[in-house]
């Protein structure tokens, strides 16, 4: 009798650390945990199980626990719970380096209502997706910035679209305009130009433009009408000289090739400058594809040093070729003749001794687009040009000057890169585009016989600069 009690107690402690086992192999602590979870997941409460019972128990576990990390990280990876986490500086500061969460984390930082930021974006989180553009993030940050020109509350605004761009715009005149405001001054909440902002809600408190404070032309009452009237497409900059264009008696033609130039990204020695817009405005039979390479002759010659080598292997800079270069006397004739010979001096410079540069630290990019299925695919690609040669075959096919940007690549100043798109019919040239290495800002971009970009070309423009940590001049 003694030996059978004997037995069966080590038969209930085998059946027991068995028991607890598979209770610890489920995560769980107790029997009576164990219990519970088998009633909750449709199980028998009954602890005595075969071992193909208690195999569908672990495979249950295991779906159950993928469940709760998916959950999880779909928590943890929602743009409300990280805003959370950064308004409580739960993240480490190499945790946000990617946008947005970095302009948000910035914002922040900077901000002189924290409290006021951290609830209108979990406002506008609900409402809209503009929390996941780095240019929305920016124009809410600014926003918040002129709370108290604020004059209705964020709350009553509900967007009426579904067009991120347009719900923006109806959120920015709900917050701070009484008048009407054109669509192009929505970039300067885009940009963050605190200057440009404040020239927005200046104009939409039904005051007059001339009367806004830091414009970097003196505008005439013509000016200011027809500022105003600028596209939606514009840049705040470029508006300006639509303004001067088509005041001095100059058409869109004529405003849409200046747009884009140097000219719109510069307002310095400004009445030299209104002086080459009567030039162009004064000659309207002028192919307007000339006024780009003008602009970027009139430039270096007046402002661009010029190196020269004073013994071997040892340069130095000299300043401008003509600093006092003035307009008076000149015909588009005589201009285009020194235009012609500027671009073959510097065809001959670099013949005579081809430039070669480091690459920048800058990577190149590669986009797929499409699929092999529906044999739509298409490669994107933007590579950098590292010598004179590179240059002048790069404006060779796509008929602009880029040829003469091979000093300034040699000195590090600027960086020359060339978008190849490559589909079943073969590689397409699609634009130059010129950085600034700086400034690391992509402030030029041009395609065959200077052609603005096109949307697409932005686009993926948008995507590589994004990747390289670039800005993106307004008026590209």
């Amino acid at each position: 009798m003694a030996r059978k009690i004997k037995k069966l107690d080590k038969h209930r402690q085998d059946l027991h650390a068995e028991i607890m086992m598979h209770v610890r192999a489920l995560k769980l602590t107790t029997v009576e945990d164990y219990k519970h979870w088998c009633i909750k997941n449709g199980f028998s409460a009954d602890i005595k199980k075969s071992v193909s019972q208690r195999q569908k128990e672990i495979e249950v576990f295991k779906l159950e626990s993928a469940e709760q990390k998916l959950k999880k990280h779909k928590k943890e990876s929602n743009l409300r719970f990280q805003i959370i986490k950064i308004y409580h500086n739960q993240y480490k500061n190499d945790y946000v380096d990617k946008e947005p969460l970095s302009e948000i984390a910035e914002g922040f930082r900077k901000s002189a209502s924290p409290k006021l930021l951290y609830r209108t974006l979990l406002n506008l989180e609900s409402k809209t997706n503009f929390l996941k553009d780095v240019r929305y993030v920016r124009g809410v940050i600014g926003l918040v910035n002129h709370f108290a020109k604020w004059i209705r509350p964020i709350e009553d605004w509900t967007p009426k679209t579904h067009n991120t761009e347009r719900q923006f715009s109806s959120l920015v005149r709900h917050l701070v305009t009484k008048y009407d405001v054109p669509g192009f001054m929505d970039n300067a909440w885009y940009q963050g130009n605190v200057k440009q902002q404040r020239w927005f809600i200046h104009i939409g408190e039904g005051k007059n433009v001339r009367t806004a404070r830091s414009l970097p032309i003196r505008l005439t009452k013509k000016m200011a009408y027809h500022f105003l009237q600028a596209p939606d497409s514009y840049t705040v900059q470029g508006a300006l000289r639509w303004a001067q264009i088509l005041a001095l008696g100059g058409n869109r033609v004529i405003a849409n090739a200046i747009n884009g130039t140097k000219l719109v990204r510069n307002f310095k020695d400004e009445e030299f400058w209104l002086s080459v817009l009567r030039f162009f405005v004064s000659n309207p039979l002028l192919d307007v594809s000339h006024i780009n390479p003008i602009v970027d002759y009139i430039w270096n010659q007046k402002y661009e040093n010029r190196v020269e080598f004073v013994e071997r292997g040892v340069a130095q800079e000299i300043g401008p070729a003509q600093p006092n270069f003035s307009m008076r006397g000149r015909t588009p004739e005589s201009l285009l003749r020194q235009v012609d010979e500027w671009h073959r001096r510097l065809g001959r410079e670099t013949r005579g001794g081809d430039l070669q540069w480091q690459k920048a630290r800058i990577g190149d990019y590669k986009f797929v687009e499409g699929n092999a299925k529906r044999t739509n695919m298409r490669v994107w690609t933007i590579r950098e040009l590292l010598s004179s040669k590179e240059l002048i075959a790069e404006g060779r096919v796509q008929g602009h000057c880029v040829a003469s940007y091979a000093r300034s690549c040699f000195t590090g100043r600027s960086a020359i890169w060339a978008m190849d798109m490559k589909d079943s019919t073969g590689v397409s040239k699609m634009v130059t585009i010129e950085v600034n290495l700086q400034s690391k800002q992509v402030c030029q971009v041009r395609g065959k016989r200077n052609r603005l970009p096109r949307d697409r070309e932005k686009d993926i423009i948008f995507r590589w600069a994004q990747k390289e940590g670039l800005t993106v001049a307004e008026h590209i």
